[in-house]
């Protein structure tokens, strides 16, 4: 007490790391997007308060933080989950120094060891030579329409879920990213785009537009298909079990209803083993659209701007 009057260490305070976590991300939720309180939230619960959260917040050391990276080390957690998790942390201390809880930040002198890995990474990019052999699939599929445009736009699949008609300028040739559909337990949710440049206008190539009047083309056959009505076939009180639903959005189900972006990985895993190529990730697309135009010669500059990265 004697030092904190003299200013040689912060106020003492019984408030356990797990209290002050909660109390930050509890300031931090009105900021944040959905997923990301959510992200936040499983990293705290899962990895942070069950080692360290009892710990009084003024007696974490780096030591503590070295071992609670081993043990996730241990636990088969990877490079980007554990710089996650020392992001939370990190957050958390600084506030906690601003606000003269503590004296220092532990986690600005400890960072988590890179995770050893046991095979050679593997490229997130396809190659010219493998997208021209994944195009003619994704062209003759009903599902494939959402990836070849990702191809060609190099959208994050929440963006091109999220993606409306009134977003949408054919003529003029460009969309608007103003929506952000993620999933949160297996719910779908409306959320913002990543970051503030992901908010952006994005220029469409012949081949991009060709997929969106495909697309059009596409939902009008539907909406007329499930259109409340007589079924030809059928008897005159049959009722369709399904209906269409004009929910706006320009990639849907066949019902018209949004689309899940988890579930997209599945369909182009399948889509990818019947082109017989290695499978991609949907997050893949995107690294192959930029790897593509950089190989083009476009400027890494325009390329990040199109891309909507924050630097």
């Amino acid at each position: 007490q004697a030092d904190h009057l003299r200013g040689g260490v912060a106020a003492p305070a019984r408030v356990t790391l797990g209290e002050w976590l909660e109390r930050w991300l509890g300031g931090k939720e009105a900021g944040l997007a959905a997923k990301t309180r959510h992200n936040y939230r499983k990293l705290i619960d899962l990895h942070i308060t069950p080692h360290l959260g009892r710990k009084r917040l003024q007696e974490v050391r780096p030591a503590d933080l070295r071992a609670l990276y081993a043990h996730l080390t241990g636990a088969g957690l990877g490079d980007s989950m554990q710089r996650q998790v020392h992001n939370v942390l990190h957050g958390a201390f600084a506030e906690a120094l601003r606000l003269e809880l503590v004296m220092r930040d532990p986690s600005a002198v400890v960072r988590p060891s890179p995770v050893r890995r046991q095979t050679a990474p593997v490229d997130k990019a396809l190659t010219a030579e493998e997208v021209a052999t994944l195009l003619p699939v994704l062209q003759a599929s009903r599902w494939g329409l959402i990836f070849e445009f990702m191809l060609h736009t190099g959208l994050r699949r929440g963006e091109a879920c999220g993606l409306k008609w009134e977003h949408v300028d054919l003529e003029g040739g460009v969309i608007h990213i103003r929506e952000n559909l993620v999933s949160i337990n297996g719910a779908v949710h409306v959320s913002t785009p990543k970051t503030a440049k992901s908010a952006r206008r994005v220029h469409l190539s012949s081949e991009g537009l060709g997929c969106l009047r495909r697309q059009r083309d596409l939902q009008a056959f539907e909406r007329e298909a499930l259109t409340a009505g007589p079924v030809p076939g059928h008897a005159k009180d049959y009722q369709r079990k399904r209906l269409w639903t004009d929910t706006g959005y320009v990639f849907t189900g066949i019902s018209g209803v949004r689309l899940n972006p988890e579930n997209l990985g599945r369909y182009l895993h399948k889509l990818c083993e019947e082109a017989k190529i290695r499978p991609v990730t949907v997050h893949g697309l995107r690294h192959t659209h930029a790897s593509l135009m950089l190989r083009r010669g476009v400027p890494l500059e325009v390329v990040s701007e199109k891309l909507g990265h924050s630097r």
